[in-house]
């Protein structure tokens, strides 16, 4: 999980960085605004990239090369003996 975490955090941060060297990049020393950072920053790349390795169950850590299918799985709750079953099982 804190990989998954770091991995996204580094992402975010590489695309601000994308946007900080594109607005420089461009002759903006006549004008008077300054850069805005919270308009580069899109504050759902984290939870989405959570969201969408913890529904699908599948984490790619594109940093890190690994990419790992069936991590989690979704909790059946069709009775209780189902549940306790499926929550004792150990992917090895």
């Amino acid at each position: 999980m804190s990989l998954l975490f770091e991995d996204l955090f580094k992402r975010m941060n590489s695309e601000i960085k994308k946007e900080v060297d594109k607005y420089y990049a461009k002759d903006h020393s006549k004008k008077t605004k300054p850069f805005e950072v919270t308009q580069a920053f899109k504050s759902n790349t984290i939870t989405m990239g959570m969201a969408n390795a913890l529904t699908t169950g599948n984490w790619s850590l594109k940093r890190f090369k690994m990419e790992r299918a069936g991590v989690t799985e979704v909790l059946s709750r069709l009775s209780y003996i189902a549940s306790l079953g499926m929550m004792t099982r150990i992917n090895s």
